[in-house]
């Protein structure tokens, strides 16, 4: 079930995130569940594998600017990191760093999915 507590335990950073909502528990989780159900996630990785580094970087950045908003931190640190590879324009191999966000945006999805 999505709840403060259980962002908290994965390594969100609920307090910063409720702030930015107003203290507002239920618009928070709305937010949240907006959050990681954004199509985003997967128009990345498509591009990615497609090595349209233009479009991934686009999407890596937008994903980081929602994902920012709402704090969740697990997800932000590797969405982050790969934004700065792709503004690069690096040719590298984005794997390990695709399977790092998709597993942190799965915990998550679970809880929207209880």
């Amino acid at each position: 079930m999505l709840t403060i507590e259980a962002l908290n335990e994965l390594g969100a950073n609920t307090k910063e995130g409720m702030e930015r909502c107003l203290n507002n528990e239920e618009f928070y989780l709305r937010l949240v569940k907006m959050a990681v159900m954004d199509d985003g996630f997967e128009k990345l990785k498509d591009a990615v594998e497609a090595k349209d580094l233009d479009e991934a970087f686009e999407r890596a950045h937008a994903l980081k600017g929602v994902i920012g908003n709402v704090s969740l931190t697990n997800i932000f640190i590797p969405i982050q990191e790969i934004t700065e590879e792709l503004r690069a324009r690096l040719d590298i191999n984005y794997t390990e760093i695709l399977g790092r966000i998709f597993t942190e945006l799965e915990k998550v999805r679970s809880l929207v999915d209880d």
